[in-house]
C-alpha cells in the first residue's frame, strides 16, 4: 500500500520555517479527494504546473485536465506543484519526496505524471519536481517502477530540447484525447500492463510524441484538436479555489477558442486553431457556475482576441443585464485595436472600470500587413480619445523590436546607427510621441523582444542579440520623456534562454541538466534568472557545441527542423508562402468557415472546422439557463434595523498557515456562494462587511477566532453556521453564532475596539523545558514590562493569558532559548477575550437627552462593571445585543406614541 505524506502531521510546525506554508497542505474549498482505502487499484495521475502555486491555479488547463479526468471511474487525478527553493531543501534534507496536494502521494508512486508547460523557461522547474519527487531526471534511467512522465501544453510543440526528460510529449489540446487515453491506460494497469507495455500504448496514439517514435521522420505526430468545443459543455474549471490568492484572481470563461486574425509572429494563434465559437448559453452556465458557486466578482471572457466574438457588445449587454445587482464586472483579457470600441469599454467597465490596454506590436502600416495584423492609427487616436473623455487617464501600449521590419534586413545590423531613420524603433518613438502630443493622456509602454517560434510563418527568422535588442530598448527610453511615458524593460538573459529552448535541438537537453545541476531554478522569475545565468553560461561553455551560435543563427527555408516530427495540422509549404507574403507586405484572409486560404487544419476525417453561426445557435435549442433574480436593493445608509452577527470559528487542520488577507478573501468568497442576506460595504467596489478581532499569527492553529458582519434580514442561528460551514473551507468551522437586531440610534461597536487579547497553550518539544524559561532574566523582565501576562500550568502545557496577542511572550522566549518559537514548542490559541466595558449609547441615554437635552450628562454606571476582568465576546455582545433590543423597543414604543397623537390630532374638529 503505498505510504502517503500528511505535511501537517509529518512537518508540524516546522512548515513555519518556509515561506507561504499554505502552497503545500491543500485544503482548499471544493477539492475532489478520492480515499485510498478500498481503491488501491486506481490509476493515479498528477498534473503538474513547473511553477509556484500562486501561478499555478491561475492556470486554466490545469483545472481542466484535473476536474476531467477526476470525472472518470478509477481515475485519481491530484495536482502538484514546483515548490520554492526554501522548501525544496527543506524536504530534500528531511527525505520526504514532493508529494500531491489532495491525498499526499508521493510523486515516485504515481502510475503518471502530467506536466501542464505554457511557457519553455519552467523547465528546469520540471526538473526539480521530478528529483524533489524521487523520479529519474532522464528516461534513460526510469526504471520499471517509476511513473511515466508526459507533457503538454504550447510550450512544448518542439519536443527535442525536452525529449531527454519526458517519456512521450502529447501535441495539442487535452479535451478528449488525453481523457480517453487516461482510462485505457486504467485499463491496462488493472490488467496487469508493465510500464514497458503502457508506454507502448502511449506511443501508439496519433498525437503523442516519442523520441523513439518521431525522431529521424519515422512518425509526426499531429495535433489533437476538440473539434466541438464550444458546441458542448466544457469541463467544469472553477474548482478548487485557491486559498492563498493567484495572481489572476478571477473567474474565467472561455469565450472562444482559436484567433481569427492570423498574425504570423503568433504561435498560440497556430496552435489552438481554427475558431471555435463558444454557445451563448454555455457561456452563461458557466458564469452562473463561476458567481453562484465559486463567489467570483470579476469575470475573464478569455480568448486569443476576446472582441473578435460575433457580437461582443451585445454578449456584454446580456451579461451586465443578466448579474445586474450582483456586482459583477467582465474583463476582455485580449482586445484587437480594430475590434475595439468605446462602447466595449463603457460595457466592460459597468460595475469596475476596467483598463485600457492596446498591442500594437509595430505601428508603420506597411509593416502591419507583413505581420498580418492591422492597426489603425487613425481608429487607434479615436478611441483614446474618446476614452479619455469618459474618465480615463492612462492607457497601455505594447509593442516588439525585433520582428523581421525595417532594419531586419540591413546587410550588417550591428553597423546600423540605433534610432536611424527607417529602424523599428525610430518609429515606436514617433508614434508614442505623435499620439501622446494630440491625446495628452498618460502611456504605460512594454516593449518586448520577439523570440521566433516554430510552426509560425517567422519559424525560420533570425533572433535579435540581446546587446542589439538592449541598445534600441535604451534609446527608446531616452527618448521618451519621463512623466508622459512610464516605460517597461525587458529582461535580456531571457530571451536567451527562451531562444535555446524554443528552437534548440536534441543535444539542448544536456546544456539543460547541466545548468540544473549547478543551481538553475525559476528560470521565468527575473530575481532568480540574475543569480542563474551564470550558471546557464558555464552550462554554454561546457557544451562540445556553440550553443549561442546556434540561438542567434541564420536558418535556411529549406534545412531539417528540429521539430519536424511535429505537425500541428498547418504544413510547412504553408508557413513558407506566408513568409513569402509578408516579405511581399500582404494581407492574409481571416480564419473562418468560407475561408479561402486552406492552412491543413480543417477536414472531415479529424471533424475540425470553423464553426458556422447555424451550427454555433444550433445547440441552444438543447440547453436550458436558469433564471436569475436581481437580489433586492437596499439603501446604502440610514437603515433603522440590521442583524449583527458575531461568530466564533476555529482556524486548524492547515488554515493557521494561510496569511490573514487570503483567510479574508476566503471568507469573502464564502460570503458570495452563501446566497444570505450579508450588509456590503458602498462605493464602486462593495465588500462583505466582515471584521475579525485579531489579526491572526501565521503558523499558531486557533480554536477560538471571533469575527462580526451584519445582515438585512433575521437569519436563524443554527441555518447561519450550517450554510457558512458548507461555504468554507474544511480549515475553518464555524462553532457558535449569535444574531441580534442592531439600530442606527447606536454606533456600532468594532471587535477591535473590545478586544482585550488571547489565551495560548503552550506545549514544549521534546528536549526543551519551558519552566526553564519561566526562571529565566527574560521572562523576569517580560512581566515587568507586561504585568498583565497571565501564565497558568494545566497538567503539562503552559496557558498563556496575555493583551494583544502573544508576540510579546513569543519574542522573550526567542530570546532565551536562540531559536526560533516552533522549534522548542507548540501553540495553539485556545480563546479570544474582549474587555467587560461597554462604550456607546443606551436607552436610558435616550430618555435622559429627550427630557433634558441641555443639560445631558451620560450615565457610564451600566456600562463600566465592577470586575474589569476580561470576558468572551459571546459574554460582552450579549449585554450589547440587550442594550439594542432596550432601544429598539423604546423607539418602537416613541412611534406608536407618535402614530397615536397623530391620529388623535386629524379626529380634531377643524
Amino acid at each position: 500500500m503505498m505510504k502517503l505524506i500528511d505535511p501537517l502531521k509529518q512537518f508540524g510546525s516546522e512548515l513555519n520555517s518556509v515561506q507561504s506554508p499554505s502552497r503545500y497542505i491543500g485544503g482548499e474549498y471544493a477539492l475532489t479527494i478520492k480515499p485510498h482505502s478500498g481503491q488501491d487499484d486506481f490509476f493515479n495521475v498528477g498534473i503538474a504546473f513547473p511553477d509556484l502555486y500562486e501561478i499555478a491555479m491561475s492556470n486554466l488547463a490545469v483545472k481542466i485536465i484535473y476536474n476531467g479526468l477526476n470525472a472518470l471511474d478509477g481515475i485519481r487525478c491530484e495536482r502538484v506543484f514546483a515548490p520554492d527553493t526554501d522548501f525544496e531543501a527543506f524536504l530534500k534534507q528531511r527525505k520526504v519526496p514532493l508529494y500531491t496536494l489532495e491525498t499526499g502521494m508521493p510523486l515516485k508512486n504515481l502510475d503518471m505524471l502530467a506536466f501542464s508547460i505554457g511557457y519553455e523557461l519552467g523547465i528546469t522547474e520540471v526538473l526539480a519536481m521530478l528529483e524533489t519527487g524521487g523520479i529519474s531526471l532522464t528516461v534513460q534511467e526510469r526504471t520499471e517502477d517509476e511513473p511515466l512522465v508526459i507533457a503538454g501544453g504550447c510550450g512544448v510543440t518542439n519536443p527535442a530540447p525536452i525529449a531527454d526528460f519526458f517519456d512521450a510529449v502529447m501535441i495539442g489540446e487535452a479535451e478528449d484525447e488525453l481523457f480517453n487515453l487516461t482510462k485505457e491506460l486504467r485499463d491496462l494497469k488493472k490488467n496487469g500492463a508493465s510500464r514497458k507495455q503502457l508506454l507502448a500504448h502511449i506511443e501508439s496514439k496519433p498525437y503523442m510524441w516519442t523520441r523513439n517514435s518521431c525522431s529521424e521522420g519515422k512518425k509526426i505526430a499531429r495535433r489533437s484538436v476538440q473539434g466541438n468545443f464550444g458546441l458542448v459543455p466544457s469541463v467544469p474549471s472553477w474548482y478548487p479555489i485557491p486559498s492563498i490568492k493567484p495572481v489572476q484572481d478571477h473567474g474565467v470563461v472561455e469565450i472562444m477558442r482559436g484567433c481569427p486574425n492570423g498574425c504570423r509572429f503568433c504561435h498560440a494563434g497556430i496552435y489552438y486553431r481554427p475558431t471555435r465559437v463558444k454557445n451563448l448559453k454555455l457561456i452563461i452556465d458557466e458564469i452562473d457556475h463561476l458567481v453562484f458557486d465559486a463567489g467570483y466578482r470579476e469575470i475573464s471572457l478569455n480568448s486569443l482576441s476576446s472582441a473578435d466574438f460575433p457580437d461582443v457588445e451585445g454578449l456584454l449587454d446580456l451579461l451586465n443585464k443578466r448579474y445586474e445587482g450582483h456586482n459583477v464586472s467582465f474583463q476582455l483579457p485580449s482586445l484587437k485595436v480594430n475590434s475595439m470600441s468605446l462602447g466595449i469599454l463603457e460595457k466592460l467597465s459597468a460595475v469596475r472600470k476596467s483598463g485600457l490596454t492596446f498591442a500594437v506590436e509595430t505601428p508603420e502600416e506597411l509593416w502591419q500587413l507583413s505581420l498580418n495584423k492591422e492597426v489603425y492609427a487613425q481608429h487607434l487616436e479615436d478611441i483614446v480619445r474618446q476614452a479619455k473623455a469618459a474618465g480615463w487617464t492612462t492607457a497601455k501600449f505594447y509593442f516588439m523590436i525585433g520582428l523581421p521590419l525595417g532594419d531586419y534586413f540591413a546587410e550588417n545590423q550591428d553597423s546600423l546607427a540605433v534610432g536611424s531613420e527607417g529602424s523599428e524603433e525610430k518609429v515606436i518613438v514617433d508614434f508614442l510621441l505623435n499620439l501622446q502630443a494630440r491625446t495628452r493622456i498618460q502611456c504605460n509602454v512594454n516593449v518586448g523582444i520577439f523570440i521566433p517560434k516554430p510552426h509560425t510563418a517567422y519559424q525560420w527568422v533570425t533572433q535579435i542579440t540581446p546587446e542589439r535588442a538592449q541598445k534600441k530598448m535604451e534609446w527608446i527610453f531616452q527618448n521618451l520623456p519621463r512623466g508622459k511615458f512610464r516605460l517597461g524593460r525587458h529582461n535580456y538573459d531571457a530571451t536567451i534562454l527562451e531562444g535555446l529552448i524554443s528552437r534548440g535541438n536534441f543535444d539542448t537537453g544536456k546544456v539543460i541538466l547541466d545548468a540544473y545541476k549547478r543551481g538553475a531554478r525559476f528560470d521565468a522569475w527575473d530575481d532568480h534568472l540574475r543569480e542563474n545565468m551564470q550558471f546557464w553560461n558555464e552550462a554554454f561553455d561546457n557544451a562540445v557545441w556553440d550553443v549561442k551560435k546556434w540561438i542567434f543563427k541564420k536558418w535556411d527555408l529549406n534545412e531539417s527542423l528540429p521539430w519536424d516530427g511535429v505537425s500541428l495540422g498547418t504544413s510547412k509549404a504553408f508557413f513558407k508562402n506566408e513568409w513569402k507574403k509578408s516579405l511581399s507586405h500582404e494581407l492574409t484572409k481571416r480564419c473562418a468557415s468560407d475561408c479561402d486560404h486552406k492552412c491543413g487544419i480543417c477536414n472531415s476525417k479529424e471533424k475540425v472546422s470553423v464553426h458556422t453561426k447555424e451550427e454555433i445557435e444550433s445547440v441552444s435549442t438543447c440547453i436550458k439557463n436558469k433564471t436569475v433574480a436581481v437580489p433586492e436593493q437596499h439603501p446604502e445608509s440610514n437603515i433603522p434595523i440590521l442583524y449583527r452577527v458575531v461568530f466564533n470559528f476555529t482556524r486548524t487542520g492547515g488554515g493557521e498557515y494561510i496569511a490573514y488577507l487570503a483567510q479574508v478573501e476566503s471568507f469573502h468568497k464564502a460570503i458570495l456562494r452563501s446566497g444570505l442576506p450579508f450588509v456590503f460595504s458602498s462605493g464602486f467596489n462593495p465588500l462583505p462587511r466582515i471584521e475579525f478581532a485579531t489579526a491572526m499569527t501565521l503558523g499558531i492553529p486557533s480554536e477560538e477566532e471571533t469575527a462580526s458582519c451584519c445582515l438585512y434580514s433575521l437569519v436563524d442561528e443554527d441555518r447561519f453556521k450550517e450554510v457558512m460551514n458548507s461555504v468554507l473551507p474544511q480549515s475553518f468551522r464555524v462553532t457558535d453564532v449569535m444574531i441580534f437586531p442592531v439600530t442606527t440610534l447606536r454606533k456600532r461597536e468594532s471587535l477591535s475596539q473590545g478586544l482585550w487579547g488571547c489565551i495560548y497553550k503552550y506545549t514544549s518539544l521534546e528536549g526543551f523545558d519551558l519552566r526553564a524559561f519561566l526562571s529565566s532574566q527574560e521572562y523576569k523582565t517580560l512581566r515587568e514590562q507586561n504585568p498583565q501576562i497571565k501564565t497558568e500550568w494545566k497538567e503539562d502545557s503552559l496557558f498563556v493569558t496575555s493583551p494583544s496577542s502573544d508576540k510579546a511572550f513569543r519574542t522573550a522566549l526567542e530570546a532565551f532559548c536562540q531559536k526560533k518559537w516552533y522549534e522548542v514548542c507548540r501553540i495553539v490559541k485556545t480563546a479570544t477575550l474582549a474587555k467587560p466595558q461597554i462604550s456607546g449609547w443606551t436607552a436610558r441615554d435616550e430618555q435622559n437627552w429627550r427630557c433634558d437635552n441641555k443639560n445631558f450628562k451620560k450615565d457610564e454606571t451600566l456600562l463600566t462593571p465592577a470586575d474589569s476582568s476580561p470576558v468572551s465576546f459571546m459574554e460582552l455582545y450579549a449585554k450589547i445585543a440587550a442594550i439594542n433590543a432596550e432601544l429598539i423597543d423604546q423607539r418602537e414604543q416613541m412611534d406608536e406614541l407618535k402614530n397615536a397623537n397623530t391620529l388623535d390630532d386629524n379626529n380634531l374638529p377643524h
